[in-house]
């Protein structure tokens, strides 16, 4: 044996009998991610170890001499976090989005077949689209579909103020989620590429895409990176080409918007039903999470005061409606009845218009 391995060996024993079993997949990875030039053979061997026993972290996880493990202080600053949302609502994907999303699902399901012909299934994943359209929930969606946990990386905590620090934190992140089977999401992955016009950080910033490249291209099959980010045009684009996939979110259309109308509206949708045509009409051109925003508003009025729910609603969605003139009152009064089916009565309360004159603008349109 010699000199190197001896030392390895001696550091493996030690972290063993010290009771730290986090710290031990992480040293054996990062002698993994070492031995890959110089011997890959045995890292071949090591990752095999790696992958025999699974290890499925759930704690809070915090900076350790190898970058995380279980924390025992939950006031300390963490590189990553877990999340589990078992009752979180399940994305809404248009049809080609979610034809994307399941040929991930079927790739794993045929791995064996697709190793047998020297190919993997899609391991790294970059997401893009703007703020709340299901980014984030859509990699916990991934990885409860995969039963594997999902770490979310907090990349201001990666970016230390300690000079030359950053990189080896990004390592040591990465180092333990390819360590064992795992998501690992990628939020906002431009917040590293938004900064490269500083100069005094630029050396920092290089060696932190540098460390990606390396990696995302020998992320392990049994795991899967997700990235994420709002501005696609400042992301690298040699680091953008190195991920397998790239997945588009969009604003929701229509027929989604009326989902998340449904959804939202929960247990008083019974209520609420005949507002629902009109709630989608005035969220078009918003995000599910600015969707969702406006119905726990709506909700809350509702249960707080009921009497005057209908006038806050309508001044809620429509916040222009003290200023409308009294044609424009009247044209969205008649919009309303005949588009949303909406009572006359209610309608002309709203908007301070006769019901005489409602049914008589009625009266002409169907002339």
């Amino acid at each position: 044996m010699n000199t190197k391995h001896s030392e390895e060996m001696l550091e493996v024993a030690r972290l063993a009998l010290e009771g730290k079993p986090t710290d031990v997949r992480l040293y054996l990875a990062k002698l993994v991610r070492k031995a890959r030039k110089e011997d890959p053979a045995y890292a071949s061997k090591l990752e095999s170890l790696l992958k025999t026993d699974p290890a499925r972290s759930s704690g809070i996880l915090r900076r350790s001499q190898f970058g995380i493990e279980e924390a025992h202080n939950k006031d300390e600053p963490s590189l990553l976090r877990t999340i589990k949302r078992p009752d979180e609502m399940e994305p809404l994907l248009d049809g080609p989005l979610e034809t994307q999303l399941q040929q991930i699902l079927i790739e794993r399901q045929h791995k064996e077949e697709l190793e047998a012909k020297g190919l993997n299934p899609s391991s790294s994943i970059i997401f893009q689209g703007p703020p709340g359209v299901g980014k984030t929930m859509t990699a916990n969606w991934l990885s409860q579909q995969l039963g594997l946990p999902l770490y979310v990386l907090d990349l201001t905590a990666v970016m230390s103020s300690l000079l030359g620090k950053t990189g080896s934190n990004l390592r040591s992140v990465l180092d333990f989620a390819k360590s064992h089977p795992c998501v690992l999401f990628l939020d906002e992955i431009d917040a590293i590429a938004k900064r490269r016009n500083d100069e005094s950080d630029v050396g920092e910033l290089k060696r932190l895409v540098n460390i990606l490249l390396q990696e995302i291209e020998n992320w392990p099959s049994e795991g899967l990176l997700i990235a994420a980010t709002n501005h696609p045009e400042l992301v690298d684009p040699a680091l953008w080409r190195r991920f397998d996939l790239d997945v588009t979110f969009c604003l929701p259309d229509e027929s989604n918007i009326k989902k998340a109308v449904v959804k939202f509206l929960g247990s008083d949708f019974d209520e609420l039903a005949h507002l629902v045509d009109f709630l989608v009409e005035s969220q078009k051109g918003e995000s599910y999470s600015n969707i969702r925003r406006t119905i726990n508003k709506l909700r809350k009025q509702k249960l707080i005061n009921p009497l005057e729910f209908e006038k806050n609603s309508f001044e809620q969605l429509i916040p222009d409606l003290n200023n409308l003139s009294r044609q424009e009152r009247i044209s969205f009064a008649v919009k309303l009845v005949s588009d949303f089916s909406f009572p006359k009565q209610k309608a002309a309360k709203l908007l301070g218009v006769s019901r005489d004159t409602i049914r008589k603008k009625l009266s002409e349109a169907q002339a």
